[in-house]
């Protein structure tokens, strides 16, 4: 009898805890394709993180140093200096050196990430990155459709055709 009152106790004990512990605390970020995050941030960069200061300021800030790898959307200088949360759930948390996928959002004449604003380099440029080498390519094409056209004629103007066997003759 005292075996079960005690494990009575102890389970009244556990659920009373678990009844009076607040609720638990995370980052929520916002569960939209990349292609609308991209479009709802001010600029996207690939960068390499270079520097992380802690802010004195109220709210707790830090400030980051990225050195840009490539620009994917908007209007950035090379370094540049992010700001963040500091001491909180959502604080911007990535490597030294590492390419990374930034969204950033302008706010006064700072830019502001989260943890919510990390995303894949590669996803990032694929999905906001312009097409290299465009001009190009239509050059190229354009070359290589005239050589073809200038072959074509010349062989029409000498009246030249191989001699295949069994092929119809002209």
């Amino acid at each position: 009898m005292r075996k079960v009152r005690a494990v009575l106790s102890l389970a009244a004990v556990c659920v009373l805890a678990l009844a009076l512990a607040g609720g638990a605390q995370a980052c929520v970020c916002a569960d939209a394709p990349l292609a609308e995050r991209l479009d709802a941030a001010d600029a996207a960069v690939v960068a390499r993180l270079v520097d992380v200061q802690e802010g004195l300021s109220q709210p707790p800030v830090r400030r980051y140093t990225f050195d840009l790898d490539q620009r994917v959307k908007g209007e950035i200088e090379d370094p540049f200096v992010v700001r963040s949360p500091s001491g909180t759930d959502c604080d911007l948390e990535v490597p030294r050196n590492e390419a990374v996928g930034l969204l950033l959002t302008r706010t006064g004449s700072a830019w502001f990430a989260s943890a919510c604003s990390v995303v894949a380099p590669g996803r990032l440029v694929a999905a906001g990155g312009e097409p290299r080498g465009g001009v190009i390519k239509v050059v190229i094409g354009i070359v290589i459709l005239v050589l073809v056209l200038l072959w074509a004629r010349r062989r029409l103007n000498r009246g030249a055709r191989p001699d295949l066997p069994g092929a119809p003759e002209p």
